[in-house]
Parts: C-alpha cells; structure tokens; sequence
C-alpha cells in the first residue's frame, strides 16, 4: 500500500529542477555580462587609438603649414604618413574630405582645395577620420554588429616664440635705416668678425671662441641674447681658398643641403643629407610646390630653410665681437655658396611652423615663428 504523501512533500516535488533552470539562467546572464563588458573595452581601446591617430595627424599636418599652397598639401601628406604609421591594417589614405583648413581655431574650416587657394591666413588644421567598422564578438544581440567609431583632432601654429630651438649658427646684421624685409630676396656678403658693416653675414662661435656649428652654440635661440661672432676673416686669402673663414664655414653649412660635397669632403650624404629638393635659384614659394609634388623624394626636407638670430650693426661690439639678437628670421636658401662667397636668401615673411620652440608670457615674440600645437 503507497504512503499518501504530506502537501509539503509534493510542493518539494514539484520544485525538483529549479536550482538547475535558476543556475544555468544565472551564467548565461554571467556570460552575456561578462561578453559585453570585453565588447565595451574593445571599443574603448579602438577609440583611443583612433583618437591618437588623429591627434597624430592633425599634428604632422600642422607641422606642414608654411602659409603657402605647397605647404596645404604638405598638410595633408603628411597627415596620411601619421596615420598609416598606426598601422589598421591596411593602408588609410586621407583625402580632401578628411583634413580641413582655418583662419581662426573656431572659424570656418575649409577644405584643401579653398585652402590652397587663399594659405597665407591659414593657421589650423582639423583632421576627422572616417567612420571605421569595429566588429563585437560577444554582445552581438545587445549592441549593433559592428559599431562605426570616428574621431577628430584640431592643431595649428602656436603663438609667436620667445626661443627657437636648433636655429643656424649664423648672424645677418642689418642697419636701422635698411633693415631686412620679409618677403624680399638678400645677396649678402662676408665680413670679418671685428667688422659691424649691415646687410651682410657671420658665422658665429660659442662663447669660448670654439667652432664649428655644433653644441649649445646650435642648440638655442633666444632674442635680446648676447651671440658671440667667430674670430675669422670674412674671405680666405687668396690662393688658399679652404683656409678657415667665414666664407668657408658658409660653403660647408650649406652646400651639403644641395648635395655639393666638394668643399666639405670629410662628410657624406648619409651624415649631412641634401634637401629633398636641390634645384638652385627657386623662390620659397617655388620650393614648396616642388615639395608637395614630390613627396617621396630622398633626402631630408627643409634643410633649406634656416632660422637665425638677426642682429642690428648698432649693437655690434667690434672690440669683444659680440651682438645682440634684435629678432630672430626664417631664410630660405636659395642657391650654394661660391667661390664669391654670397649668401643668397629668401625673408620668409609669413608665420612657419619650426620643430622646437618656447614662448614665455612677457617676453618678446617672434610673429613669423611659431611651433605646431595640438589644441583639441
């Protein structure tokens, strides 16, 4: 005879398979969660990435601005480089439409081609990528599969420096009377260092009297700073052209930047390269459109372009053969020194972005001169 069972043994009965159906509910939730939480990750570190391939690229583009046409596609060149160097997966070309162009930081952002129609206003530069597809592995059936992430960076140039890091080791002098004109093209001459003659160049030394264009000499400049002027002659006597000089010391700084090793023979193209572009008596705005044509080409870029301190002749101690820098300039080298010893360059007018600089509030500024900044 069965046992007639109490209405608490067959509530349990009928509770038989709960803890299972409850547990395996629990770690499917456990595993939705747990799948979600990595889908959410993955996307965060995919954004960051993204946004640091912006902010490189904005960057590099700013680097790029020289308030000419030629600098604008430099621009954007140079954008695509950064962001490739990110390596996606496969190679990401930036195009007119990712890379925009500004007067003013919250201005109206035009695109390359407005740009180089009108660059010498042009300061900012705003680079935004297109949407990009990151696929979710996981939580599929709880976000959209896959998530298209984009970001945007905006850089530009600084406000005008106080120091330029790594300027040329020169000095032009110029008079109150006739000082250098931005945009206007100078064939200066050497003189001798206890000679305070205008319109002409030094090569400078560090304070002990040392040479030759290295060491502290060349790592700074400063305005309203004392620069010591090498104690040379301004040519070589004749029948010893390679006698030191400031000549000579010209003919070396600069005749490597058009591949010319015949006055600097201890040196190679590998230790001193040439300038990417090496074709003589070019106007600045020549040489960056021949940049921007010929973005591969070997060599370094910019090694034409020098910065220096300028100095006014009134400021000129002929005894002790110091100056003082009144300003510091950009010069575009325009062609090899010769045997007559000129220095032919191009007053840069317009501001251009230098690699290394510093502004302290209060201090002097140097407009023309600026560094490339990433604002947001």
């Amino acid at each position: 005879m069965d046992q007639q069972q109490t209405p608490i043994e067959n509530n349990r009965r009928g509770e038989r398979g709960s803890v299972l159906a409850t547990a395996s509910l629990s770690m499917l939730s456990l595993i939705l969660a747990a799948g979600l939480a990595i889908d959410i990750s993955h996307l965060y570190t995919a954004k960051g990435e993204l946004q640091n391939a912006a902010d490189a690229a904005a960057l590099a583009a700013a680097s790029q601005l020289s308030s000419t046409s030629g600098g604008v596609t430099q621009a954007v060149q140079e954008a695509s480089k950064a962001l490739n160097r990110y390596n996606f997966g496969s190679n990401v070309a930036i195009t007119s439409a990712n890379v925009t162009f500004a007067d003013d930081i919250n201005g109206t952002y035009v695109s390359q081609a407005s740009a180089e129609a009108n660059p010498t206003t042009k300061r900012f530069v705003k680079v935004t990528l297109s949407p990009a597809p990151v696929g979710i592995t996981f939580a599929a059936l709880a976000i959209a599969n896959p998530q298209n992430l984009t970001a945007s960076a905006t850089a530009g140039m600084s406000i005008g420096l106080g120091m330029n890091k790594f300027y040329t080791a020169y000095t032009f002098v110029e008079s109150a009377a006739l000082p250098l004109v931005k945009g206007s093209v100078y064939s200066l001459d050497p003189k001798d260092g206890t000679n305070k003659t205008a319109g002409s160049y030094r090569v400078l030394a560090g304070p002990t009297g040392d040479m030759i264009l290295t060491g502290t000499i060349h790592a700074y400049g400063y305005i309203g700073t004392n620069y010591n002027v090498a104690n040379l002659p301004g040519t070589s006597p004749a029948g010893n052209l390679s006698a030191p000089s400031m000549c000579r010391y010209a003919q070396i700084g600069v005749n490597t930047r058009f591949g010319d090793y015949s006055v600097h023979p201890g040196t190679n193209p590998a230790e001193e390269p040439p300038d990417t572009v090496t074709r003589e008596d070019l106007t600045y705005t020549q040489y960056r459109n021949e940049q921007a044509a010929n973005p591969n080409a070997t060599g370094m870029k910019n090694r034409r372009i020098i910065t220096l301190p300028i100095a006014m002749d009134t400021s000129y101690n002929t005894t002790n053969r110091t100056v003082v820098a009144d300003r510091l300039g950009a010069f575009f080298l325009k062609k090899r020194v010769g045997t007559n010893c000129k220095l032919d360059v191009e007053f840069i007018p317009s501001p251009l972005a230098v690699p290394v600089g510093t502004y302290t509030p209060g201090e002097t500024q140097m407009t023309d001169l600026t560094i490339p900044v990433l604002y947001k």
